[in-house]
């Protein structure tokens, strides 16, 4: 890689561009390194370095905040909420909102180019709450799970021994949850999806 392409990865739009059985091989030996790292004894767990930990924690992140992406992705597709557009504060709501929006159409959602300013957890969570398509619940989990991975990710020199192997587990109940609502949404809506 040469220097111009540092800061560019963004557009690559990596995900939305791979295949069906790209993106398959990417989640099979994500997984495979999770089940890897948990069939460690305790005592090998203990022996990795906090770096690598935090590379195990990385992964299973990015596998949750896929499978989020998705969720929101096909709900804002199947049930015509107004995504597309620019996102612009509103002082009176005291949040973030889309202004001249649209649902996204057959092309969008194929392609999945997130409108500019709204590509965080975040907004997919808080998104499909006030939709109801997850519970308060869920959303406290992973809003808790981020606020974590934001300190141990950004701050990582100073939560080096912070991170501990209950963060990696409850992000990955978290991405099989998430999963689970997703083949559920894709069942129901196997004509559209």
């Amino acid at each position: 890689m040469n220097q111009s392409e540092i800061g560019k990865l963004h557009e690559k739009r990596r995900p939305q561009s791979l295949v069906n059985l790209e993106k398959g091989k990417s989640f099979k030996s994500s997984v495979e390194f999770f089940r890897d790292w948990e069939k460690l004894s305790e005592q090998q767990k203990k022996d990795i370095t906090p770096t690598e930990k935090v590379g195990i924690y990385g992964i299973v992140f990015s596998m949750f905040e896929d499978r989020l992406e998705t969720l929101w992705w096909n709900c804002s597709y199947v049930y015509k909420w107004n995504v597309i557009g620019e996102r612009e504060w509103n002082e009176e709501e005291q949040r973030y909102v889309i202004v001249g929006s649209k649902p996204p159409d057959e092309k969008e959602f194929k392609k999945r180019k997130i409108p500019r300013g709204i590509r965080h957890t975040g907004y997919f969570r808080s998104s499909l709450l006030e939709n109801k398509k997850i519970s308060q619940k869920l959303y406290d989990r992973i809003e808790k799970s981020e606020s974590d991975r934001r300190e141990l990710i950004h701050r990582f020199m100073y939560f080096q021994k912070d991170l501990m192997d209950k963060h990696i587990i409850d992000v990955m109940e978290l991405f099989r949850e998430i999963d689970k609502i997703i083949q559920k949404h894709k069942r129901v809506n196997k004509n559209l999806l």
